[in-house]
C-alpha cells in the first residue's frame, strides 16, 4: 500500500515537473508563431505604402517583448531605412495599426537622399550626411475615439548630429486607412515640445554657411551675431525672443527646446517648411515665419 502511494506521489511529481517544463516551452513556440504571423500580417497590410523586409522574429513571454531583426524599409522603390534590431512592447492591437506601441531601435540607418524626404533629405545631404545613423526609443498612442495621435516618447540619438527628446500630438489623425493616418499626421494641427542637444550638426551647418558665403566660419558667426539684432527690430516680443534664443544656441549653448502650441492650429508640414537652412541669412529671415517658442539651454 505504501509502495503504491509512493508511486502515485512520484507520478504526480513527474507530471508537475513535465508541466513546468513543457508548458512554458509550448507557450514560447505558440507566442513566437503568433508574433511571426502578426508581423507578416502588418507588413502585408502596408505593402502598397512601403515594403518591409526582415529577418528573425521572436517573442519573449516573460517580459512581453517582440524582437524583429534586420529590418529593411523601401518606399517608392527607394530604400529609406535599415534597422539591425527593434524591440516592441506595450503593444495594444487595433486596425489598421496597433493603438499603442513602444519601440526601441538599435543600429538604425536613415538614407535621407531618398526622394521620400524631399527638401529635408537634400538639406542633410548638402551638409554632408548621405545617411544618418540613429538609435533610441519612440512610443505612441492612436485613439479611435479621440482621433489623436500622440508620440508620448521621442528619444533618438544620432552620433554625428545630436540627441532629440520630447513629445508630439496631432489632432484628428485616426482613419481606417494607414495612408490617410500618415497624411493626417503631416497635415493636421499639431503641438510638440522637442529638445535638441547638438553633437556635430552645428559645426556642419556653419561649415556649409561659410562655403556658401565664401567666408571663414568665425566670420560667419560674427555676421550672425550682427544680423540677429537687425532682423529682430520691428518684430513682436515672441519673435524677438526666438532670435535671441537661436543666437544663443548657435553661438554659445549646446541645446535648444522648441515648442508648438496646439491653439496655434499649425501642422508639422507648415512648421518645417517655414524653416530655411539654405544659408544663414535665409535661416534668420525664416524665423519671422515660425510660430514656435524657442529656449536655448
Amino acid at each position: 500500500m505504501a509502495s503504491s502511494k509512493k508511486k502515485v506521489v512520484i507520478f504526480i511529481l513527474v507530471v508537475i515537473i513535465l508541466l513546468l517544463i513543457v508548458l512554458p516551452v509550448t507557450f514560447y513556440f505558440l507566442a513566437n508563431n503568433n508574433a511571426k504571423n502578426k508581423v507578416a500580417e502588418f507588413t502585408e497590410s502596408i505593402k502598397d505604402i512601403c515594403l518591409i523586409e526582415y529577418g528573425s522574429v521572436s517573442y519573449n513571454i516573460i517580459n512581453r517583448h517582440l524582437t524583429v531583426n534586420n529590418i529593411a524599409v523601401t518606399c517608392s522603390n527607394e530604400k529609406i531605412m535599415d534597422i539591425k534590431k527593434a524591440e516592441f512592447n506595450h503593444i495594444v492591437s487595433s486596425t489598421p495599426v496597433p493603438s499603442n506601441v513602444q519601440a526601441d531601435f538599435t543600429d538604425g540607418i536613415l538614407y535621407n537622399k531618398s526622394p521620400l524626404f524631399k527638401e529635408f533629405g537634400k538639406t542633410f545631404g548638402d551638409l554632408g550626411f548621405d545617411k544618418i545613423d540613429f538609435k533610441g526609443r519612440i512610443s505612441y498612442t492612436l485613439g479611435k475615439k479621440s482621433k489623436e495621435f500622440n508620440f508620448v516618447t521621442i528619444d533618438i540619438t544620432s552620433n554625428n548630429i545630436g540627441h532629440i527628446k520630447g513629445s508630439l500630438k496631432v489632432l484628428n489623425a485616426y482613419d481606417d486607412s494607414l495612408k490617410n493616418i500618415i497624411n493626417n499626421i503631416v497635415h493636421n494641427p499639431a503641438s510638440f515640445y522637442i529638445t535638441f542637444t547638438d553633437n556635430g550638426l552645428k559645426n556642419k551647418v556653419f561649415e556649409k554657411f561659410a562655403a556658401i558665403s565664401e567666408l571663414e566660419v568665425d566670420a560667419v558667426k560674427s555676421k550672425v551675431n550682427n544680423a540677429v539684432y537687425k532682423r529682430a527690430l520691428n518684430t513682436d516680443n515672441s519673435t524677438k525672443s526666438n532670435y535671441t534664443q537661436l543666437e544663443k544656441f548657435l553661438l554659445s549653448s549646446n541645446s535648444i527646446s522648441v515648442k508648438l502650441n496646439e491653439q496655434d492650429n499649425i501642422s508639422l508640414k507648415d512648421t518645417l517648411y517655414s524653416l530655411d537652412m539654405s544659408g544663414y541669412r535665409k535661416l534668420l529671415n525664416s524665423i519671422k515665419n515660425l510660430k514656435v517658442e524657442m529656449t536655448a539651454k
